[in-house]
């Protein structure tokens, strides 16, 4: 028996491309449907072949849905994604034809910026269209919902325990040098940012006081912009690193949470694992990095809430 208020819930996330041949795709639907240039596809492909030409958006949120239908067998969980298959509308004709009602929906992105929310809202709601039966639930933005912070805190815990080992490790050292915690979110035009940095700095801020009485330094940086530095946000990630050992002297390790981040894609193993690794090592700091939380247990515990909870539908 069910015992949620929604006889299914539906994942939907961004999507990435599964293989080379499916970058090109991939690109144009980005594009909204217009073919990008030769040269925004060279360079797309070409970051994509850097990780085996494929994004492991993919895998991650396959292996999220499984872990969620073993959290709670008995509901259904689908997943659909804007910009690869499988697509809203494919899941909703699947959800619809399986005589699901009452649907709870989990954006996976944690913020509740209309610029970035909307997107996910307006396909959602363009698809229910072919499901005039069955009534679609958002759940509300999680960026300061205390499971998701108590997520971002324990990983920040598991980097710096992961540091203390090892400096343990180095004998004869009298006094262990410090670390910069870096929270990394993609970056956004000024024009379409909106709320979306105070959102942030309420989530790092929340992090940061959920790991009391541990302190370390942390500062919010951009990353992934495809635009000029003075029309997006700042600062840049890259750029930011090099003012680390002028800002706290006797640095010696950068720790990276990607706190913009559901699941693992592009901008973090290529961003952040390839381009910001590379620009960390290059002051000689040590890169750290922790993964994406969708693994947490306490996200888990984040969706069961939002199943028993009482949501709008989808207008």
């Amino acid at each position: 028996m069910n015992e949620f208020r929604y006889d299914a819930l539906l994942i939907l996330t961004y999507g990435g491309p599964e293989s080379p041949d499916g970058v090109p795709a991939y690109l144009k639907r980005l594009f909204a449907g217009k073919s990008p240039s030769p040269e925004s596809l060279a360079r797309g492909e070409k970051r994509y072949a850097l990780i085996g030409g494929k994004s492991p958006i993919m895998e991650e949120a396959r292996l999220f849905a499984a872990s969620l239908r073993e959290d709670f067998p008995n509901l259904p969980v689908y997943l659909g994604c804007l910009y690869a298959p499988p697509f809203p509308e494919e899941s909703l004709r699947e959800i619809a034809a399986a005589g699901h009602r009452r649907v709870l929906v989990l954006i996976t992105s944690p913020f509740g910026i209309e610029g970035v929310r909307r997107r996910y809202t307006e396909r959602l709601a363009r698809a229910a269209e072919s499901a005039p039966k069955t009534e679609f639930f958002p759940a509300p933005p999680f960026y300061a919902h205390p499971k998701w912070i108590r997520a971002q805190a324990d990983l920040v815990l598991s980097l710096l325990a992961e540091e203390a080992l090892e400096k343990i490790r180095w004998e004869g050292e009298e006094e262990a040098a410090g670390s910069v915690l870096l929270f990394t979110a993609h970056s956004l035009p000024l024009f379409a940012a909106g709320g979306y940095p105070d959102e942030l700095r309420k989530c790092c801020r929340a992090v940061t006081e959920a790991i009391r009485p541990l302190a370390v330094p942390w500062h919010l940086v951009y990353q992934s912009r495809s635009g000029p530095a003075d029309s997006w946000l700042g600062p840049d990630a890259e750029a930011f690193v090099s003012r680390i050992g002028g800002l706290h002297p006797g640095t010696s390790d950068c720790l990276v949470l990607p706190i913009g981040f559901f699941f693992e894609n592009l901008e973090t193993v290529v961003d952040l694992d390839i381009d910001l690794a590379a620009a960390v090592r290059k002051e000689n700091l040590r890169y750290r990095r922790a993964p994406a939380a969708w693994r947490a247990p306490e996200v888990a515990e984040m969706v069961r809430e939002f199943l028993t909870a009482a949501l709008p539908t989808i207008r």
